[in-house]
């Protein structure tokens, strides 16, 4: 967690006393200074800040393509070991609708998909509203898409989440007695005092659809823009009336939820919100690196690096146009020019260092391998030494099953960090795809001693076992596999053989029964998965003819100018 309390002394200078006439405007966002605005990486780092800060009974306004509420998974099943009577083991089965089952989650209870629970657990929280991108809303008018998600939440924790409603767009119901709102901005209701306002980066950047080829930049992700720009957002906030004392945001860039990037709109949000009067440089500088990106979008990629060369003038120490300005060369083939653009923006900020630094995980997803591969060959252009994009390219070569090209790849960051424990483990792997048997039982025990608890790991131990005849050695590592998390047709089969060689055939059962079950529920969800996407590629090409285009353009123009 990287938290950044900025109580800047010169947002008091601002402030000053409040001129007659003027008390409404106390706090109101974007009008007056806000002294205290927290950044961070991660967002769970935002219940520590409010901890750490004594609140309670507060309302939360969280802004966010994500909602971050799921519940704690705090209650150890080895707790029912400890019930005396029947009548408390039957009291504790009903107390607690949710178990934690893994040792990650008892060591880190606390995440940034679930924050939030515990802050009203903890009365941190009494009312809480979550506002979700406008790109939310489908082609009806409506947060279907969201609503539907609510009410699977509700079906598996029927103890936690009550009284689902919809009322004048706004969706309501009850998390642990307290009430909670979900709408857009448009439909935020008013609010009647100042709020802990949190904000995540990537609320900004949230595209309409996760399938590629149906949102506005297409299915190159470098030409992605933001949906609404920070001053936009803080002026339809201000507009709404709202007042915040305490301010939080995330960069979320870990994990590929904000683009790199545009972290820097994280960054301009909390400056915005510190100092409203924005002084030159940086109006500037927004404002070039602003038309740079319009420009990269349409694919003007001379009068990009033009706005971004402009930017880096203005404040030569901002890495977030130096990050932009790689990749823009790299587009145009100077690759020597980009890469001491990129060693210069990890010099000035080592954050952009960071596996996320492309859209190589993205694409790989989505299972566009050579899109994938020219991202993290892109990164290795620039820094040889990168693990996570060497990673990422061994990776993709052994989904096309290039085992031998993989194991080069894997080898070379083994060189370099002998401890890798996702490259220990993938070149054990691919050692079984090769058949090389002794190298690979070799190679995955060395992955073992590193992650003792990964199930895929013991699931490709037992298939070097079971190659070689070692049924004992591979019934233990399934097992284990098992046991850990990794479940397969395959494994479930061979799990069954096993058993019925040692003439155990209701354990034999038992283990077929499972597989089947398991290759029955994989078909339902592709075929549920497959109509949803078919359903939802239509709906957006209905949508998107409606003038996307010239609205935008006209929006950035004017947002330039200031």
């Amino acid at each position: 967690m990287r938290v950044d309390f900025r109580s800047s002394s010169a947002g008091a200078v601002l402030s000053g006393p409040t001129p007659a006439g003027e008390e409404s405007l106390d706090g109101l966002v974007g009008a007056r200074p806000i002294e205290n605005v927290v950044t961070m990486e991660d967002h769970d780092g935002a219940y520590h800040a409010w901890k750490q800060s004594g609140f309670q009974g507060r309302i939360l306004l969280h802004i966010d393509s994500h909602m971050d509420w799921d519940w704690l998974r705090e209650q150890d099943p080895l707790d029912l070991l400890h019930a005396q009577t029947l009548t408390e083991l039957d009291a504790m089965l009903k107390e607690r609708g949710r178990w934690t089952l893994s040792r990650r989650d008892r060591l880190e209870p606390v995440h940034i998909g679930n924050y939030i629970h515990p802050a009203i657990q903890e009365g941190i929280v009494r009312e809480f509203y979550w506002v979700f991108p406008d790109v939310a809303i489908g082609t009806t008018g409506e947060p279907s898409g969201i609503l539907r998600m609510l009410q699977k939440m509700m079906d598996v924790n029927p103890a936690g989440l009550k009284n689902l409603r919809v009322r004048h767009n706004r969706i309501e119901l009850d998390i642990q007695g307290k009430r909670v709102t979900a709408c857009s901005l448009s439909d935020l209701p008013p609010l009647p005092e100042p709020v802990l306002l949190d904000i995540d980066t990537d609320f900004l950047t949230a595209e309409r659809t996760e399938y590629m080829g149906t949102g506005r930049s297409g299915s190159d992700r470098w030409r992605q823009l933001p949906w609404i720009w920070p001053e936009e957002l803080l002026a339809r906030l201000q507009a709404k009336g709202v007042r915040a004392d305490f301010v939080t945001i995330a960069y979320s860039v870990e994990g590929g939820f904000t683009p790199l990037i545009y972290k820097y709109l994280g960054e301009e949000l909390a400056a915005r919100l510190t100092h409203p009067t924005i002084p030159e440089p940086h109006r500037t500088l927004w404002a070039c690196k602003r038309m740079g990106a319009w420009y990269r979008h349409y694919h003007h990629l001379d009068r990009a690096i033009a706005e971004f060369e402009a930017a880096a003038a203005v404040v030569p120490d901002d890495a977030s146009s130096r990050f932009n300005l790689a990749y823009l060369y790299d587009e145009q083939g100077a690759h020597e020019r980009a890469a001491a653009c990129y060693r210069d923006a990890v010099r000035l900020d080592p954050t952009y260092g960071t596996a996320y630094n492309n859209f190589g995980h993205t694409f790989q997803a989505l299972s566009l391998l050579d899109r994938a591969q020219a991202e993290y060959r892109r990164i290795l252009r620039w820094d040889p030494q990168h693990a996570e994009a060497r990673l990422g390219l061994a990776e993709t070569l052994a989904q096309r099953e290039a085992w031998e090209e993989a194991q080069i790849q894997y080898h070379a960051i083994l060189e370099c960090r002998p401890d890798h424990p996702d490259a220990n483990r993938e070149l054990g792997r691919v050692y079984v795809e090769r058949g090389l048997w002794e190298k690979a039982i070799l190679q995955l025990k060395r992955a073992i001693s590193l992650d003792p608890a990964d199930g895929d790991t013991y699931g490709w131990l037992g298939d070097a076992y079971y190659a070689q005849d070692r049924w004992n050695e591979a019934m233990e590592a399934y097992q284990t596999s098992v046991r850990y998390g990794h479940r397969s047709v395959a494994l479930y089969l061979r799990l069954g053989g096993l058993y019925l060689g040692k003439r155990a055939l209701y354990k034999a059962w038992k283990q077929y029964r499972k597989g089947v079950r398991l290759a029955g529920r994989i078909m339902l969800v592709f075929l549920l998965t497959a109509a949803r996407a078919v359903r939802q590629r239509f709906s957006q090409e209905l949508h998107d003819g409606h003038g996307w285009h010239q609205g935008h353009q006209e929006r950035a123009y004017s947002l330039a100018d200031h």
